[in-house]
């Protein structure tokens, strides 16, 4: 199932619109540009995740009511398409994504997946209601879990005979469904209450996370860097056994059994992109804007643009990519690399943010 990318349309924009610019000549406020990030981006991200997993849970309830190949592609469409907004905002790994009570994010991601934990609830007899799943771990929620559901072959058995021959899958794929459909919800209101003004007016936050809005510009820029590094290595490199002596692993391949782990990689690249130029439209802005070095801007531009095209260039499914083409993804982290290390030095030391160690190191 290969969904057009609109990285490399996006990219295009970028160049067209962007790449003379040497210089921005009217400093634009800290707030401005936090407060763009905070709402036109993450929330904006977080209001399509959210109707999106809703729409999915539906398809769910609507495939267990009539299990046929139809219902079953409907439902996959849907799971593809929650998919694509919760990589965008990838790039916000901070947040209640990851902050307590709530941290979501693992709730909502882990991955690889664990088929055996999967079965192991499917076979057993806790509640499958919201109130059971709040009481579960990871590796019993979220979307690679939908995905197994929907994908995985059980025992010889492809995923539509394996939901006909058992209520209870087809309950479990209900609840976790609705399940993610409630934590995209909840994600959702608590940035919207907690988070916007956090992270667009610290100062103005008793007892925020950050001192003051240079605080937040690290954060962003920060995430920005990791997320490229985390496209390159984790959803590429690591694999293709980059950290294996070369031996390919295709086995933590994220998105795996549905085929789209390079369109998350493309999706999560692009959740980068949005950060560094603010979504398309007048007067929403991103980190861009506060750049005072002739020719940064161009460069990174164009540095995004190559990592865009060669990542958009690499032919689905990933898996098979590994074993046909395996040197094609070393071409492809190259310009990712330049562009982490551009992020890290040159717009770091632009905009004055402090940079820190990625917090996915050693996973």
């Amino acid at each position: 199932m290969r969904h057009p990318s609109n990285l490399l349309f996006a990219a295009g924009c970028i160049l067209l619109t962007h790449c003379l610019v040497s210089q921005i000549s009217e400093a634009i406020p800290h707030g401005q540009v936090l407060e763009s990030l905070a709402t036109q981006v993450a929330l904006s991200h977080y209001d399509d995740f959210t109707d999106t997993s809703e729409a999915m849970a539906q398809a769910c309830v609507a495939l267990c009511g009539a299990l046929d190949e139809g219902s079953l592609s409907a439902a996959r469409e849907a799971w593809w398409a929650a998919r694509q907004p919760w990589k965008r905002a990838e790039v916000v790994q901070f947040g209640p994504v990851v902050e307590y009570p709530l941290r979501l994010g693992p709730k909502l991601d882990d991955w690889p997946v664990n088929g055996e934990a999967v079965e192991e609830m499917v076979a057993g007899e806790l509640p499958l209601d919201q109130a059971g799943f709040d009481a579960m771990g990871s590796a019993t929620r979220g979307l690679p879990v939908v995905e197994h559901l929907l994908w995985a072959d059980v025992g010889g058995d492809d995923a539509l005979v394996a939901l006909s021959g058992s209520t209870r899958r087809c309950e479990a794929l209900m609840g976790v469904t609705a399940d993610v459909a409630e934590n995209a919800a909840r994600l959702r209101d608590a940035w919207d209450a907690d988070w916007v003004l956090q992270l667009s007016d610290p100062e103005a936050v008793d007892g925020s996370l950050y001192d003051d809005t240079q605080a937040v510009v690290d954060e962003w820029v920060n995430r920005m860097a990791f997320t490229v590094e985390n496209i390159r290595l984790r959803k590429l490199g690591k694999p293709a056994g980059d950290d294996a002596n070369g031996t390919m692993q295709p086995d933590i391949i994220e998105s795996r059994l549905s085929g789209r782990s390079l369109d998350d990689a493309r999706d999560a690249l692009q959740g980068v992109i949005d950060v560094w130029t603010g979504p398309p439209g007048e007067g929403q802005v991103g980190i861009r804007e506060l750049v005072r070095v002739p020719g940064l801007v161009a460069q990174l531009d164009l540095e995004f643009t190559d990592a865009v095209e060669r990542l958009d260039s690499l032919s689905d499914p990933f898996e098979a990519l590994l074993m046909s083409e395996p040197d094609t993804v070393a071409w492809a982290q190259e310009p990712l690399l330049q562009l982490q290390v551009t992020i890290q030095g040159d717009l770091a030391s632009a905009v004055g943010v402090t940079i820190t160690f990625n917090d996915a190191d050693g996973d």
